[in-house]
């Protein structure tokens, strides 16, 4: 691996668009002697001046340090028995270097020499209404399933360096290959970012989980404080109230029976599965108490109108119900609920 790579593996790095194996080989190459690592923190240091309001001056400054550095003689030292997986950073030349950071600053699109903000995007708001899946068509020519009652914020052309897209709700990704941008979709607390691939993600405001499950291809996702890789059919899943993180096998017809107008619930509690409910029928459901909310159901429904699926709750579940306009109330039968 040339400098020049190593140079620009480094910035992609400090713009956290690297993945985890290219972040595994950084620091590989970084622990591999004092100089690279000094080499890496003057990089981080003009990075980080570069990020400020006063970035030119600052980040002159910092510039300077590093060329100074770098145009002193190296100093070889013998070489460590550090295990290396397939490359090995040869030492350059002085000017090598400098061309080199140089590289690395164009590569960040001159941000260490111009305080003028990139142009704004400009972005548009797609809401699926209740009732069938939408389908969306973004300007790289990825497609987005909405589910009944989502909404995406997206750019009407990407930029030139990553495409990001904001999303409420649930929402199925195509997305077109492109190495040099990645997709990043940001719902709730998490990133998830691919190249182009296929996935799922489920980020309802007010639901008690937020997941995103894998299809084809590679993703990851990125929240305050880790990444996490995921491979096809696998699923991660955090409860909203614990904050714990779960990577697991998922049942890809159950989470993606929405895309064809289908409710998949398998041993399910109630309350888990009433955003589902409200979304597609453009509904609200009232628990009568905790235990109504427990109730765990096992029903599949195919496009079913609202009160013939109301009607399987009643019969499946032992509950009881009744409507008010948009408002469904729910409780457990009086027979379940009485003593025999």
């Amino acid at each position: 691996m040339q400098q020049e790579e190593v140079y620009l593996l480094i910035a992609r790095y400090l713009a956290r668009q690297t993945s985890s194996d290219e972040n595994e080989q950084l620091a590989t190459w970084v622990a591999q002697s004092p100089e690279n690592e000094r080499t890496f923190e003057q990089l981080k240091t003009v990075w980080q001046a570069s990020q400020l309001p006063t970035a030119p001056a600052e980040t002159a400054a910092a510039l300077g340090s590093l060329k100074a550095r770098l145009a002193q003689p190296a100093q070889v030292a013998a070489p460590a028995a550090v295990p290396v997986r397939r490359w090995r950073l040869r030492l350059a030349r002085p000017y090598q270097l400098a061309a080199a950071v140089l590289l690395l600053l164009s590569a960040l699109g001159g941000a260490y020499f111009y305080s003028r903000p990139a142009p704004a995007l400009a972005y548009r708001v797609y809401r699926a209404a209740a009732g069938q899946p939408q389908r969306l068509r973004l300007a790289d020519g990825s497609v987005v399933t909405l589910a009944p009652q989502s909404q995406l914020r997206y750019p009407a052309q990407f930029a030139s360096t990553s495409r990001e897209v904001y999303l409420e709700g649930e929402a199925f990704f195509e997305v077109s290959k492109d190495p040099r941008r990645p997709f990043r979709v940001h719902s709730g607390a998490w990133v998830t970012q691919v190249l182009g691939t296929k996935f799922n993600v489920s980020a309802v405001p007010g639901a008690r989980q937020l997941a995103v499950s894998l299809v084809e291809g590679k993703v990851e996702v990125l929240d305050k404080q880790d990444k996490y890789l995921l491979t096809p059919g696998q699923q991660l899943r955090t409860e909203v109230a614990t904050g714990r993180i779960y990577r697991q096998a998922f049942d890809q017809h159950q989470v993606l029976a929405w895309r064809h107008s289908q409710l998949v619930f398998k041993n399910e509690k109630l309350a888990d599965v009433a955003t589902q409910l409200e979304r597609r029928y453009g509904v609200k459901l009232v628990f009568a108490d905790t235990a109504t909310a427990e109730v765990r159901l096992w029903a599949t429904f195919d496009n079913e109108p609202l009160p013939r699926v109301l009607e399987a709750l009643r019969q499946a579940g032992g509950l009881a119900y009744h409507r008010e306009g948009q408002v469904v109330y729910l409780k457990r039968a009086a027979a379940e609920a009485a003593p025999k």
